[in-house]
């Protein structure tokens, strides 16, 4: 009878997510009241399943829900239970250009677009809902007159986190959220990868935000090939980067691995059967959460082909080919030029993300469906994955508008 219980007011909301323009507010009033059949932390569970744009409707239902908007266990909550992909930062050059939502459902204030596109705010990376940028203080990028911010954009909040040992303002970050026994927790482990002046040496600083420190700072010899910094992949803890394809060093492109626990780094050389040639296009992506996978687009043959990076009984790993589809079978019959390939998953859905001169499809792998996502106005652009997250910022964060 409990769980009945449980199932049905989740169906109703579910169906309410379907249709949010026309939520019945008095319905949820009822919901709300202290007549209402279902426990606070029944209702509060089921609120936490709402994308931030959504839940900041209903702040005007009761004060319980106005609560809700500054109850730290609430937005770790919905933290953890909205991980499906809202939309992507569209990106030149680390610049913030515009946002490109696949979820109607989600969004953030028009403020908060604003501040990340001010020409004083280099992005670095966003990840769970946080974006993390480079504030430049006064009219010049330099190394001396920035600081390093997190960004919530849906709450529009921020908090200023220490400088880094070595100010290095180009490079990429990833970021591996912390759990414990309740799964919920603000802390992070923050890796930030950048250039240096040598061709093969990065500079690689780790952040703890429990410690409010930073914890590493040495060089890193990542081989000689550039690394897509934008899109790292964490699988445990380990961090992974794939080497970037323009480049006139003569050398084959590779995954690049760095243990934060040890401190280890790997290099992962490619599928032999996948001919990568500089013209073609390659990215990573997790694949269920627990495997690293690798996506290859080949601009000749224009098919994209999806390898699994899988441990064989001797310990080494290998790469196993998981799907191949053409932009034929898509039903793009015309040449093409891919200028990204990633992977992101919405709700149960895998779905292949890529760009087109300054169009944006997906293809779900499961049910081979294709859907224009929209045009992003520039060409080659950098698609960075936003989720729609109350995450805190920190115990710290402050508003925007008190800044």
């Amino acid at each position: 009878w409990i769980v009945l219980v449980l199932r049905s007011p989740i169906a109703i909301m579910v169906g309410t997510l379907k249709n949010t323009c026309s939520i019945n507010l008095v319905v949820l009033k009822k919901l709300a009241s202290r007549s209402c059949l279902l426990p606070d932390d029944v209702l509060i569970e089921i609120l936490s399943y709402l994308p931030a744009k959504t839940f900041f409707k209903f702040l005007s239902v009761c004060k319980t829900f106005r609560q809700l908007s500054s109850n730290s266990h609430f937005l770790l909550s919905q933290s953890y239970h909205s991980k499906a992909i809202s939309g992507f930062f569209v990106q030149r050059y680390s610049t913030f250009r515009s946002l490109l939502l696949i979820d109607p459902y989600a969004g953030m204030p028009r403020s908060s677009l604003d501040c990340l596109r001010k020409r004083n705010t280099r992005i670095l990376g966003s990840v769970g809902g946080l974006v993390f940028v480079w504030h430049r203080n006064d009219g010049s990028f330099n190394a001396t007159t920035s600081s390093l911010f997190v960004y919530n954009p849906a709450r529009r909040t921020r908090c200023q986190l220490p400088s880094p040992p070595s100010k290095c303002l180009r490079g990429g970050i990833a970021v591996r959220f912390m759990t414990d026994i309740n799964r919920l927790t603000k802390d992070y482990k923050l890796v930030y990868l950048s250039p240096t002046g040598q061709s093969s040496l990065y500079q690689c600083q780790v952040y703890d935000s429990a410690a409010r420190a930073w914890t590493m700072n040495k060089q890193l010899n990542c081989g000689w090939r550039a690394l897509d910094l934008q899109h790292p992949v964490i699988n445990g803890e380990t961090v992974f980067w794939v080497s970037t394809l323009r480049t006139q060093v003569v050398i084959d492109p590779y995954v690049f691995a760095f243990n934060m626990r040890t401190e280890c780094t790997e290099t992962i050389e490619l599928p032999q059967e996948a001919t990568v040639r500089d013209a073609d296009t390659i990215g990573i992506a997790e694949w269920g959460r627990s495997t690293i996978c690798l996506i290859h687009y080949g601009s000749l043959s224009q098919v994209f082909a999806l390898w699994l990076l899988r441990e064989t009984r001797n310990g080494v790993p290998r790469w196993m080919k998981a799907h191949e589809i053409s932009l034929g079978q898509m039903g793009l019959r015309k040449p093409c030029y891919v200028s990204s390939v990633m992977l992101s998953e919405v709700e149960t859905i895998m779905l292949l993300v890529f760009t087109v001169y300054d169009v944006v499809y997906s293809y779900s792998i499961q049910d081979g469906d294709l859907k224009k996502l929209g045009s992003v106005g520039i060409d080659d652009p950098t698609l960075i994955p936003y989720v729609n997250l109350l995450r805190p910022c920190s115990e710290q964060e402050e508003l925007l508008e008190a800044i």
